[in-house]
């Protein structure tokens, strides 16, 4: 059965999922100003490919790790209904519809953490693939179970997932939408690498390649 892979942000979604999100706390008061500065820093390496995915994540996972899931559910799913879903355009909606139609198994793979990524993967009817955040007795911990799915990482939770869902490997014709360079080590593993919204670096490998480059986009905010 082929498979479709897609990035989360800057693909399907128009934005990053983790930086709308500490805009959204900082809106609402919900940590202080001074978390943006260090949200745009980890941006800032992530662009340069040099991003650290463990310093990130607890990053984030200590924002959460403060109060009890439960104080939190209600934030998050304001957030994704009012913020996120209204990012994912009518084109990556209409490339998921597709791959239904042919009856693909499809998945989200993200490094963004599973409390905030599952709930996008629910209302797309898709199957998330990224970082679990862990909950001992209603509490973040501040830690994910096992691997982050970025970079080369995301190869081992794709594998991890093939083998679990489809009794199968990478072998099987697997398409990858992406924007990002840092997505480049799965990009090249699949067998349909497709470029979506791509940075500078990843076009010009496109280009070098032959890859397809799409330009996804959500509705203009009202």
């Amino acid at each position: 059965m082929p498979v479709a892979f897609f990035d989360l942000d800057h693909t399907l979604l128009d934005g990053d999922t983790n930086k709308l999100w500490i805009e959204y706390l900082v809106e609402n008061s919900h940590v202080p100003d001074t978390t943006l500065e260090r949200q745009a820093r980890f941006m800032e390496d992530y662009a340069q490919q040099q991003l650290d995915i463990d310093n990130y994540l607890a990053f984030h996972l200590s924002i959460l790790a403060l109060r009890p899931v439960t104080d939190w559910m209600p934030i998050r799913n304001v957030f994704i209904d009012k913020v996120i879903m209204p990012r994912i355009g009518q084109a990556a909606r209409s490339m998921i519809t597709e791959h239904r139609l042919q009856g693909h198994k499809m998945a989200i793979v993200t490094a963004t953490h599973s409390f905030l990524s599952e709930p996008v993967g629910d209302q797309l009817g898709l199957e998330v693939i990224a970082p679990v955040v862990e909950i001992v007795n209603g509490q973040f911990t501040g830690n994910i179970i096992g691997p982050p799915a970025f970079r080369e990482q995301k190869i081992i939770r794709v594998e991890a997932w093939l083998g679990a869902r489809l009794n199968t490997d990478a072998s099987v014709p697997c398409h990858f939408y992406s924007d990002s360079a840092n997505d480049i080590p799965l990009l090249q593993k699949v067998s349909h690498p497709v470029t979506v919204n791509p940075d500078p670096v990843l076009a010009s490998l496109a280009k070098t390649n032959g890859w397809p480059v799409l330009v996804w986009s959500a509705p203009p905010a009202h």
